[in-house]
């Protein structure tokens, strides 16, 4: 296999709060290939925008820091590589899609002028050559009368058209990585799907890799190759997207997938996953799954379980997995 272009090697990120200090990530370990779409999913408070801010190192300052680890991007340590440096690859090379476009986009600039500002400050476009690309990159991801929309604020276009703004904004520059937060939260399934369908059709064009940040497993499925699981910080299973589905290995996954609404089944019976999530601040010893978890025994409340091969590119941090190599 080529080399990775993003490979994550024991990433901890900490937020030092009134409480004591908390471990949001917690030694995660992954890798994004060239023209890939990689899925990160698990519950809200999991850690996996975390995972996404601290790629960029826009982590809040002084709470956060990135405690350890490394995040190399073409075998260029992110972590270490001085802020000047950093600020040429964000946006340009490595674009995100934030959770919330109406909070990521700044209200008193029009649509236009944000996406302008990437392509001078990145692409040194003059003024007049960076508002036709502007124009273009609107017509691009599918908003309608684009020259006439460029000149919109924020407030004045519909969520899925603000969504759209953002998309064109991180594809400006034709990065390398594109992170992609939540990019469907809060829009109803028709404009899910295409914006869904679009960030495909431009990943295909540009043959850029994706990290896709989602809950969504449907989503993870219609786009995804590989997956990787979060649960309390840490990843607790990476597989392919099938593999996943139909034979997932971790107590956790299972429950994720087991709590889906299925067509046909009884009207209002969701299966949920029992007990709680730990508090951060106070995990138990061991797995921080055990109170849920049905194999839960042993050294499962002793001692974290570390990765174990299932078969090629599927693994999980279980002591009891579902399925064994």
């Amino acid at each position: 296999m080529t080399p990775a272009l993003l490979d994550i090697q024991g990433l901890c990120t900490e937020f030092r709060l009134r409480r004591g200090v908390v471990r949001a990530v917690d030694g995660v370990d992954l890798q994004l290939h060239h023209g890939e779409t990689l899925g990160i999913v698990g519950e809200s408070g999991c850690g996996k925008s975390v995972t996404a801010l601290s790629i960029l190192r826009l982590i809040p300052q002084p709470q956060g820091r990135i405690a350890s680890g490394r995040i190399l991007y073409e075998g260029l340590d992110l972590v270490s590589l001085p802020e000047s440096a950093l600020r040429r690859l964000r946006g340009n090379e490595i674009s995100m899609i934030f959770q919330e476009p109406m909070t990521s986009l700044n209200p008193v600039y029009t649509a236009g002028f944000q996406i302008q500002e990437v392509l001078r400050k990145h692409r040194g476009l003059p003024k007049k050559e960076a508002e036709r690309e502007a124009v273009r990159m609107l017509s691009l991801v599918g908003i309608p009368d684009p020259e006439c929309r460029v000149r919109d604020y924020p407030h004045q276009m519909s969520g899925g058209m603000r969504q759209r703004v953002m998309i064109a904004i991180a594809l400006a520059c034709r990065p390398k990585i594109l992170i992609a937060d939540e990019p469907t939260t809060a829009l109803d399934v028709t404009i899910q799907a295409q914006i869904l369908d679009l960030m495909q059709r431009l990943k295909e064009e540009i043959g850029m890799a994706v990290l896709l940040i989602t809950h969504d497993l449907g989503v993870v499925a219609e786009t995804c190759r590989r997956v990787v699981v979060m649960y309390a910080g840490k990843a607790v299973e990476e597989a392919p997207v099938m593999d996943l589905f139909f034979q997932p290995a971790h107590p956790y996954t299972l429950g994720l997938l087991a709590s889906l609404p299925k067509i046909g089944a009884r009207r209002g019976k969701l299966t949920p996953i029992p007990g709680t999530v730990p508090n951060l601040h106070r995990l138990p010893s061991g797995c921080a799954f055990q109170e849920p978890c049905s194999q839960a025994k042993g050294p499962c409340f002793v001692e974290a379980p570390s990765w174990t091969d299932i078969s090629q590119g599927h693994r999980v941090r279980c002591w009891h997995p579902l399925i064994r190599s």
